[in-house]
């Protein structure tokens, strides 16, 4: 299975804000709430299409309601580790393990917070720019 995940908001620009899964067994555009799942056991939703952001807070209110919590914290955890991934290979332009990334030293604070001149910006390179 491979998932791709776009999001580019600039003005001026083709912009993509979009989620798509691949599998063995079919597809799914996660945004546009289309699945495809062709083969032996094609399948396509029926229901009614609902709001997910609306959905989520009904499970989330229910869950508070009915004193079961929802615990999101390894999906959650993971999914921001994977985006740090992506930046880590977007910049270094070289693939980047989950363990890497776990036992990377890379430091993104600045070396004090203080009030005056921000420090100058270095712009990735990649193929130039280390893995650190």
């Amino acid at each position: 299975m491979k998932a791709f995940a776009s999001c580019r908001q600039i003005d001026g620009c083709s912009n993509d804000v979009s989620d798509h899964v691949w599998g063995s067994k079919g597809t799914c555009d996660v945004f546009a709430h289309s699945v495809n799942i062709g083969g032996k056991t094609a399948w396509k939703f029926k229901g009614k299409k609902g709001d997910m952001y609306q959905t989520e807070h009904n499970e989330l209110f229910a869950a508070i309601r009915s004193g079961t919590p929802i615990n999101n914290g390894d999906y959650m955890t993971k999914s921001s580790l994977m985006a740090i991934m992506g930046r880590m290979s977007a910049y270094s332009g070289k693939t980047i393990t989950w363990e890497q990334a776990l036992n990377s030293k890379e430091n993104l604070t600045p070396t004090s917070y203080e009030w005056g001149k921000a420090p100058e910006l270095v712009v990735a390179i990649p193929g130039v720019t280390q893995f650190v």
